[in-house]
This record gives structure tokens, C-alpha cells and sequence, in this order.
């Protein structure tokens, strides 16, 4: 379905593989276009909050991928602290459920002026159908796809106060078919994203970023074809067109 709209899809680089120095080094190279950047674990634990502030100090926006899981106060009190470092959008585990989404939503209406999204991880894309019936199995005796789980938390997600989604592209469809595009919807992040034409390894059900965006991504994420490219600022020139920029 080609979900027309005029707000451009963002794009959000990958910062997986630098070290805190290298990564501010490399983003200068990109510092003219409207990217987000993502920070995750590796990075996050080799330059820690200082880098993130860094990385707002130069006025990047930051998606900050840690996937907080833990008791609603915990989760709730590391929610404010990523607020307060200005990041635009941070994720968490829908799994931890209804409490633990809510109590995030509920300590971030405190702060509103500095609010990031809330963006709910569902099923990691690391298990297939097989290795997610192992961890069902063993929670409640009964194995469960993951599709299924993954849909029953797009269902809830909104009303326990997510903001957005990651998901996989190929969980689009069914997510839109639930919350369609509009400016107060579920905003859609989509990784694994792949240029046209770009070798995609053993990944063998990605989108391109025009395909993404006309399949209703708020965001897509890519990483090694713009970070390892030799000129990186053409991979995300052209990224940007197929976005709608």
C-alpha cells in the first residue's frame, strides 16, 4: 500500500561500529543533512552519556537504542535521565508490559518541553519462529509464533502510551492496517534497510528506503551502507531523495 503523505521519512544513522571519537569525527563529514543518529549499547557503553550530550551539544538529534527493560520505577527514572540528555526518541521492551510503558509515560509528562518518543521494541528480528516458541514454552507452557506476539503488542502499545514502533519491514503492512499515517500516529521505525542495488549479505527480507517509506516508515535506519560507504554523503543524498526530502 503506498501511503501518501508530505512529511518526509526520517533517517537515522547506525552508529554500531565506531569508537566515541571516531563517531564524532565521522558525523562532521555529514553535519549539512537532516539525519538522526542512533547510539546503541556498543557505543553507548564505550562513551556513555558524555558522548550522547556531546552529540547534542553539536546539535545532532539522538536516537538512543539501550531497549530498557526492568520494573516500572527503574525504567520510569531512566526514561527522565534520556530526557534529560535531549534525546529525540528512545526504545524499551513492550514486553515488560502494560505497567512499566505506562510508568514511562506517565514520568515524562513532567518534562513535556523535553519529551522524547517512546518507541516500543517487540520481538528482537534474532529469533524465528522456532526459538521463539523455546522462551513461550517456557513462560507459559504453550509455544506462540512470533508474529502473534508481535502483533499483540502493536495492538496494546498505543494505549499503554508508545509513542512508536520498531519494527521490521515486514511487519509494516499489518502495523498500518491498525494505525495508519497521520501526525498524531504510530511512529513506524523500520531497520535493516538497504540502498537499490546495495549487497545485502544474509539478509533476506529488506527494504529499499523508497520501498519503506511508500509502505508507511516514519524511519528508517541504516548503518553499514552509508557508514562503510566510500562516499558516504552520496549514499545519503540518495536516501534522502527516495525519502522525500
Amino acid at each position: 500500500m503506498n501511503h501518501t503523505r508530505s512529511v518526509p521519512t526520517d533517517l537515522i544513522v547506525a552508529l554500531d561500529q565506531f569508537r566515541p571519537e571516531q563517531a564524532l569525527e565521522w558525523i562532521e563529514g555529514l553535519r549539512d543533512y537532516p539525519l538522526i543518529y542512533k547510539v546503541g549499547f556498543e557505543l553507548f557503553m564505550a562513551g556513555g552519556p558524555e558522548l550522547v550530550r556531546e552529540l547534542v551539544h553539536r546539535k545532532k538529534r539522538v536516537f538512543l537504542d539501550l531497549k530498557f527493560y526492568d520494573i516500572p520505577t527503574t525504567v520510569a527514572k531512566a526514561a527522565r535521565q534520556a530526557a534529560m540528555m535531549h534525546v529525540e526518541m528512545f526504545t524499551l521492551h513492550l514486553s515488560g508490559g502494560r505497567a512499566m510503558v505506562k510508568a514511562v509515560a506517565q514520568e515524562l509528562q513532567d518534562i513535556p518541553a523535553l519529551r522524547p518518543k517512546v518507541l516500543g521494541v517487540t520481538v528482537l528480528t534474532s529469533f524465528d519462529d522456532v526459538r521463539w516458541a523455546e522462551v513461550t514454552r517456557a513462560l507459559t507452557g504453550h509455544a506462540v509464533d512470533a508474529s502473534q506476539s508481535v502483533e499483540g503488542l502493536i495492538e496494546h502499545s498505543p494505549s499503554w502510551g508508545a509513542d512508536g514502533i520498531v519494527c521490521s519491514a515486514m511487519e509494516l503492512k499489518m502495523l498500518r492496517a491498525k494505525y495508519p499515517l497521520g501526525p498524531e500516529g504510530v511512529y513506524a521505525v523500520v531497520p535493516g534497510i538497504r540502498p537499490e542495488g546495495a549487497d545485502l549479505d544474509d539478509q533476506a527480507r529488506v527494504m529499499t528506503p523508497a520501498q519503506a517509506r511508500n509502505a508507511g516508515a516514519s524511519a528508517i535506519v541504516m548503518g553499514r551502507p552509508i557508514t562503510q560507504a566510500s562516499n558516504p554523503s552520496a549514499v545519503v543524498v540518495r536516501a534522502l531523495k527516495d525519502l522525500g526530502h
